[in-house]
């Protein structure tokens, strides 16, 4: 037939042509014919109560494929008129409900912060704020990543920092000493730098570091600068750092002369850096001009230097940078409407300003907006300071 071409007057023609079938017999006539039909006789007759089980085995399962998913809708259904949570919003619940649980519980985007664990909303955040840490310690690490230092501020719960601080008030060098070996580094992407080789403490409000001979902090200019903003991610609060050798005696890397570090509270702005494995952190990176004061650090944000990060601020958006007392106020040239872009983008944009304004001491507020909030950021006002940046749960 595929090789010819048939129209449908074709085919009615043929069937026409065809030799009409009769069949004359009476039906006593073909009862009978049947009967003496021997392959009739020898077919073996079926037991119904052999095959009574697999039927009954059928109509169960039929009948469990038609209760249970109406079962499960139901559930669903009751679940979303009682508000029950249904999804876990990855880095950003943790679970501090007792001391027993072990598994973090999911929370809904709308719970509120009176829950005794810390809730985030659906964006993904990058701050750490000072009323979100419940039942939890912060310590932030400066991790390295391909010579690239990401801060990272580990939570760490309350119930272990007490048993191992029973005198209470750890300070963050205790803790780094405490807690540093247990940095699961390379399970998030991160080389294995930490904890530094040799003995940190702190003395007179200054933070020493009792190198041992064997280290390659020195190797390079790379592996120093390496070593110092690590150190400043994660000692930020020390105004000074020293170096002193096993006697306790002030020294210098030998390759590069410094005994401490001369530039330690330098100050960058924040901008987006993507791990290999596509997370993404919040971090400061140098840029190609000075930023000295915090006007300055928030302008240089709209800028990127080299291709290791991207800039935070989307494109289209430009601002102004004034000053009030504590507050540094950015005003968008042409009113932002924050329903206009991909709300992680904006929450970037946002918490990138926090951050770079706290490296500072300063907060931050959003004027020209044409909403009155974001997220859980009240954008009528000064926004809060972020206490760490990329807050992850610690892990043993």
């Amino acid at each position: 037939m595929t090789n010819n071409q048939w129209d449908d007057n074709k085919l009615e023609n043929l069937l026409h042509s065809m030799p009409k079938i009769e069949d004359n017999r009476t039906k006593e006539q073909i009862l009978d014919r049947l009967k003496q039909d021997q392959r009739l006789k020898k077919r073996r007759r079926i037991n119904p109560r052999k095959w009574m089980p697999v039927i009954v085995a059928a109509a169960a399962l039929l009948l469990l494929g038609l209760i249970v998913p109406s079962m499960l809708n139901s559930h669903d259904g009751a679940m979303e008129k009682s508000g029950a949570p249904r999804s876990l919003q990855e880095d950003r619940a943790f679970d501090a409900k007792t001391e027993k649980t072990e598994e973090a519980e999911t929370f809904d985007a709308s719970a509120t912060k009176e829950s005794t664990a810390i809730i985030f909303a659906a964006v993904d955040s990058h701050v750490l704020l000072a009323d979100e840490v419940v039942d939890y310690i912060p310590l932030q690490v400066g991790l390295v990543e391909s010579a690239n230092v990401i801060p990272i501020t580990f939570l760490i719960p309350d119930s272990r920092v007490q048993a191992d601080f029973p005198a209470g008030n750890p300070t963050s060098v205790e803790l780094y000493n405490k807690y540093a070996e247990e940095i699961p580094e390379e399970e998030l992407g991160f080389e294995d730098y930490h904890p530094y080789k040799g003995t940190l403490y702190e003395e007179n409000g200054i933070l020493r570091h009792q190198i041992p001979a064997e280290h390659k902090y020195d190797l390079s200019s790379a592996a120093n600068e390496v070593y110092y903003n690590s150190m400043r991610d994660t000692f930020s609060e020390f105004e000074k750092l020293l170096l002193v050798d096993e006697k306790g005696n002030q020294t210098s890397f030998e390759s590069i002369g410094k005994s401490d570090a001369e530039e330690w509270k330098k100050t960058f702005p924040y901008y987006k850096y993507t791990m290999p494995s596509g997370k993404v952190y919040l971090a400061p990176y140098a840029p190609a001009a000075a930023v000295d004061t915090v006007d300055a650090g928030l302008m240089e944000m709209k800028n990127v230097n080299g291709n290791i990060v991207a800039s935070l601020i989307p494109e289209n958006v430009d601002y102004d940078v004034s000053l009030e007392d504590d507050i540094a106020v950015i005003t968008f040239k042409e009113q932002l409407d924050v329903n206009a872009f991909e709300q992680n983008v904006i929450n970037q944009m946002i918490e990138g300003f926090m951050l770079t304004a706290r490296s500072y001491g300063k907060q931050v507020r959003l004027e020209n907006v044409v909403q009155e909030s974001f997220d859980n950021y009240d954008l009528s006002t000064a926004l809060p300071m972020p206490i760490g940046s990329n807050p992850t749960l610690f892990t043993q």
